[in-house]
């Protein structure tokens, strides 16, 4: 229920029923305030789906401008308990599903093409990118502004110093109007990117917070109660925990130990589904390829990063996953400027 509070503040102003968009949410037809912990994710999307229809093509931004830290619940209060902002991150980053998050947000750092640095404090960047847990191109852009606009109004509600972001990068071809998404993230907005994410200094992650609680060990327990009372099983949390466990680097049985399952019942989950293991880690090896083919480093060092044996089997896997080769890919990327 916590990603829809900037939805129904919204949809109160505007007088929407929001009984009939969202009827697994109310306990009757005149209830107007919420009473659902829970819901699924299909109950979920077809009430997002409505709400884009009546709120336009800048809605999923109105959604996430809307929400604040204390909407976030246990993990809000989590990030706001912690020492410094890259801590903050790592722990909203850890618990984002108690928040009721649709995607999974990943934090991740990387090189920089060192001909664009100014200053010595901006050689590396960090970024929070987007990862889709669900099949769904009709709402996964929606997601993405949604989600990275809540996770920015949080850092920003942190009791630091103005966090400020370098760019942001969006898949997909959004009708949003690019000066409203610029003037919400306060920097440059890039439309159809391979990948959606928020790029900054990483020299901020070291931002101390002034709010550092007593109090960080027993929210951190409540969090990790509620965590381990949804599980492993259900799409959403199985493929965070294979995102967040660095699956690409490990096969089936391997993974399948560390989650406590057979390798068989790992694969009739993914299969239940509708993908497998080898999708899920392709997947993901893929988006840090195309992540790190915009960077200048070798052919040689990206296959190992991504933990390819050499450069040729790379690019066998890349050419086979986009029908472009590692080198044709970097090449369009730099002509088009993105």
């Amino acid at each position: 229920m916590h990603p829809f509070s900037g939805l129904f503040a919204i949809g109160r102003e505007q007088q929407w029923c929001l009984h009939e968009m969202f009827p697994a949410f109310f306990t009757s037809d005149n209830n107007q305030s919420p009473v659902a912990a829970r819901v699924s994710y299909i109950q979920a999307r077809e009430g997002l789906l409505q709400a884009r229809r009546r709120g336009g093509a800048d809605i999923a931004l109105l959604f996430g401008s809307r929400k604040s830290i204390a909407h976030l619940g246990d993990m809000g209060a989590g990030m706001l308990a912690q020492p410094n902002l890259g801590r903050a991150l790592a722990f909203g980053l850890e618990y984002q599903l108690i928040a009721g998050s649709m995607l999974q947000l990943t934090l991740e750092t990387e090189a920089i093409d060192m001909s664009e640095v100014r200053e010595v404090s901006e050689v590396r960047q960090a970024a929070l990118v987007s990862h889709a847990l669900f099949d769904d191109q009709e709402l996964q852009d929606f997601l993405d502004v949604d989600h990275l606009a809540t996770a920015l109004n949080a850092a920003r509600q942190l009791p630091c110093k103005k966090f400020f972001l370098s760019r942001v990068e969006l898949r997909g071809n959004l009708q949003a109007s690019r000066s409203m998404l610029e003037a919400f993230f306060a920097c440059p907005v890039f439309l159809g990117a391979d990948s959606s994410r928020m790029v900054f200094s990483s020299a901020m992650l070291d931002i101390p917070l002034s709010g550092c609680s007593d109090h960080a060990q027993r929210i951190q327990d409540a969090c990790d109660r509620e965590l381990a009372d949804i599980g492993v099983l259900g799409k959403q949390s199985l493929i965070r925990k294979l995102v967040a466990m660095q699956c690409e680097f490990f096969n089936a049985q391997d993974m399948a130990f560390a989650l406590g399952l057979s390798p068989r019942s790992l694969h009739r989950l993914l299969v239940r589904e509708g993908t497998s293991y080898q999708h899920v880690t392709e997947t993901v090896r893929m988006e840090r390829a195309k992540r790190l083919l915009v960077t200048t480093l070798s052919m040689e060092d990206i296959a190992e990063k991504l933990g390819y044996s050499d450069a040729r089997s790379f690019r066998r896997a890349f050419q086979r996953w986009t029908s472009l080769t590692p080198s044709e890919f970097r090449l369009r990327r730099y002509e088009s400027g993105n």
